[in-house]
């Protein structure tokens, strides 16, 4: 680790009270929505479908459904409308309203779960009865063309036409009407989940969530229905971590009553407890052995808790490094072997991989948690995970500000948000740390490469609880490869599961160095200082844990966990190609690449530097979006009616989580946007999103704006690139603003924005344009590490 370009350093900007703003945020006010179809013979055609799907949930659903209920007047029942569309602006809104129903749930992208009660489903049809009667031959009869404030012309619906237009749009965003099936519900239980239900004596049954009064009269249906058939009510308790989800335990009868459960209107999904243990090869020992490494008396370190199978008392390696330990597996239960693999990388990755670059060399100070048991004897249970979790972080979250998960279960990433899933990312807010988890081991491993439609075959996709969007999820990527391997040195292995994440979010969101089986596996160390080697994405874990925790020792001052993700993000490139990530299928296998470590991305030099702008937006204090219309861009790459240069942008923040929304777990989008003036009036955006690339099919679903601006997506880059000019000015702005999926919950949204500028001639003034125009603006400061850390080393012995 150098710092020759220490004089160089990254800029921390304050927002002054001007850049943010209180009015509307600048959106054009949209066009009357499109009907789905063009021609009244279509739309009749599709609204007498629809009718005829809502008869057969009230001749067919209905009434076996109501005979399993004591009250069943004002029951509403779980309906699914799959959408066509998925923009919020294509919502039923308009039909809901009137039906007095609302979303209870959303699942897989485009699928919404309403309740109705019985009398408002024979009204769904009399409704849409009635509007076949009144359908246009064409959508534009309907239209009036006027004219805006500024004079340009405008269409609007005529007035008296308005609800019909609104409902009629809204019916033909909707492609299927159904009932909520017992299949939904059990789509998460496999043979094995069966008989882990038997096993454990009890499973998790969650119940879609309407208000306090329907949920009680949901949970008395239930169990007075089931009370009758075996089961022991006062055994039923409320999942202390399902917060705000209404999930209850139950106590295990027999598979039939698992599958009669499923079957009754309020239960939304019936699972098995997920179990989360070690997976490792253990490839080998070889005879070398490490010289132990010792700390420096009074010296600081970047600090990890390493939540594992823990380090043995006899490790005289790691032994000096342990900071603190919890133990919560006894002693004789305990395998060490993965807890001190991975301890290992934390402190000796340099020493037993001496090929590896980008990784942390200096030491590490470890907290160990001990809750993984001999994989040989048991796993452990998720509700006794996050009890541990929740106990250690309690006493070590402040000083302890990352923790290493390299755990995983087989239960992949879906539509629906799990209760451990929103269990960890509430903990992560609680206790504001950065949780850092494997993606996960595809074990089947993948044999095509490269992978050319990430949304062909989900079977690899990541596993909970890599799905987090709180949490750092790393993948693994070859550090080398022969004639044998699928993939080359910088690729992802074909073991690390990937993305998209929820919602079509990036995950993993970085990658480092694993093994590429079998002939390259990584290294570290035994109990006895021996190098050994395995593989797996647990192992690329505690490289970036290591990154990341350099990140929280160095910075100046207070560092939260929004900054720190956007600085190990900013720093990341592809590993292959050096080059920052722009696809969707790179961004599905790599995120958004290799972290580099904190001050190749805090130090730069004089053709280049880098801002740091952190702070809150909050419509209760009217900071509803921000502009800052004096951006510091330097003068010395604007020339004769052009600019030129590079911009990267990295932007994390932190959306209000629903995880009753499922897809739409995050409740909240910012979109940045560098916007230059133009010579002829008004401003043209300069800077770009990724690109959905060879992902195709984004026209269909929309996914155009959640895969090439990662719309809802909680951390997302955008560049800007003219080497050789664009037309454009130095009167540049920069804007940030929200969209909400929905207006009522308007929440304080936590953010951070890094942004690098640099001249890829390495030709013009770039550092000192910029900070000469800070100096006359801004307050800012510089941004340099704490200390320079020392390279730890130690010689090898056989």
């Amino acid at each position: 680790m150098t710092l020759s370009d220490e004089k160089y350093p990254a800029k921390l900007v304050s927002l002054r009270p001007s850049d943010f703003e209180y009015g509307r945020t600048p959106v054009p006010i949209p066009a009357p929505a499109r009907w789905e179809y063009e021609t009244r013979e279509q739309i009749v055609r599709h609204f007498q479908s629809l009718i005829y799907q809502l008869k057969i949930i009230t001749q067919t659903y209905l009434p076996t459904a109501k005979a399993k209920l004591t009250s069943r007047r004002s029951y509403a029942y779980p309906i699914v409308l799959k959408m066509n569309k998925l923009a919020k602006s294509h919502r039923p809104d308009q039909i809901l309203k009137e039906l007095s129903s609302e979303v209870i749930a959303v699942h897989a992208l485009g699928k919404i779960i309403v309740a109705i009660t019985e009398d408002y489903l024979k009204q769904f049809i009399i409704m849409i009865d009635e509007l076949i009667k009144i359908v246009p031959k064409k959508r534009e009869d309907w239209i009036v063309w006027g004219k805006s404030k500024s004079g340009a012309p405008v269409q609007s619906v005529e007035k008296e036409k308005n609800r019909e237009y609104d409902l009629i749009h809204e019916l033909t965003c909707i492609d299927v009407i159904q009932a909520y099936s017992a299949n939904e519900v059990l789509e998460a239980m496999g043979a094995e989940d069966y008989k882990a239900c038997e096993k454990d004596g009890e499973f998790k049954v969650r119940f879609f969530s309407y208000d306090d009064q329907m949920d009680r009269e949901v949970l008395f249906n239930f169990t007075s229905y089931f009370h009758h058939r075996g089961l022991e009510n006062q055994k039923i308790n409320r999942l202390k971590y399902s917060h705000n989800l209404s999930t209850y335990t139950i106590p295990y009868v027999n598979q039939e009553i698992i599958q009669q459960m499923a079957s009754f209107p309020g239960v939304e999904s019936i699972s098995s407890f997920t179990r989360f243990r070690v997976t490792n090869a253990n490839l080998m020992q070889d005879t070398q052995v490490l010289d132990v490494v010792q700390p420096e008396q009074g010296k600081t370190y970047p600090k990890v808790a390493l939540v594992d199978s823990g380090i043995g008392s006899s490790n005289a390696h790691l032994a000096p490094w342990i900071e603190s330990e919890e133990v919560y597996v006894p002693f004789n239960r305990q395998d060490n072997y993965h807890g001190e693999f991975v301890g290992g990388l934390l402190i000796y990755a340099h020493l037993a991989n001496p090929f590896l670059k980008d990784v942390v060399d200096t030491g590490v100070k470890v907290l160990d948690v001990i809750v993984l048991p001999n994989k040989k004897y048991e796993s452990i249970r998720e509700d006794d995970l996050i009890d541990a979790l929740e106990d250690a972080l309690r006493t070590y979250s402040k000083e302890f500000r990352v923790w290493n998960l390299s755990l995983g279960s087989s239960r992949l990433c879906s539509g629906m948000i799990s209760e451990f899933t929103a269990s960890i990312d509430e903990l992560q807010d609680r206790f504001k740390v950065s949780f850092v988890i494997a993606a996960g081991n595809y074990m089947e491993m993948r044999n095509v490469w490269p992978i050319k439609d990430p949304f062909l075959n989900e079977m690899d996709r990541i596993s909970l609880p890599a799905d987090s969007i709180r949490a750092i999820t790393v993948g693994a990527v070859a550090y080398n490869n022969d004639s044998t391997n699928l993939v080359s040195k910088g690729e992802a292995v074909p073991y690390s599961r990937r993305g998209p994440g929820v919602g079509l979010s990036i995950k993993p969101d970085v990658v480092h160095y694993s093994g590429n089986p079998d002939n390259f596996p990584i290294h570290s160390i035994d109990t006895f200082g021996h190098i050994v080697s395995d593989y797996g994405t647990s192992f690329s874990v505690p490289l970036v844990s290591a990154v990341l925790a350099e990140c929280y020792e160095q910075f100046p001052g207070t560092l939260t966990k929004t900054m720190a993700k956007a600085l190990l993000l900013h720093g990341s490139k592809h590993p292959a190609t050096k080059k920052y990530i722009t696809t969707l299928n790179d961004h599905y296998l790599y995120g958004f690449g290799l972290p580099r470590r904190i001050n190749d991305v805090l130090y730069g030099n004089e053709h280049e530097i880098t801002l740091i702008f952190e702070g809150k937006l909050n419509p209760t204090q009217n900071r509803n979006w921000i502009r800052i219309s004096d951006f510091p861009f330097p003068e010395s790459l604007h020339d004769g009616g052009k600019i030129r240069g590079e911009i990267l942008a990295t932007v994390v923040y932190e959306p209000h989580l629903n995880p009753q929304r499922g897809s739409e777990y995050c409740r909240a989008n910012l979109d940045f946007r560098l916007r230059t003036s133009r010579a002829k009036g008004g401003y043209d955006t300069i800077t770009k999103g990724s690109s959905a690339g060879e992902g195709s099919d984004s026209a269909m679903w929309e996914k155009d704006q959640m895969t090439r601006e990662l719309k809802w997506s909680a951390a997302k880059q955008f560049v800007f690139k003219a080497p050789r000019g664009r037309e454009g000015s130095s009167d540049i702005r920069l804007e940030l603003y929200p969209t909400w999926r929905n207006l009522s919950e308007k929440k304080e949204i936590p953010f951070a924005i890094v942004i690098t500028i640099r001249d890829p001639k390495k030709e013009a003034p770039v550092y000192n344009d910029v900070s000469k125009a800070l100096l006359m603006s801004f307050q800012s400061n510089d941004v340099k590490l704490r200390y320079e850390p020392t390279r730890i080393s130690s010689r090898g012995r056989s």
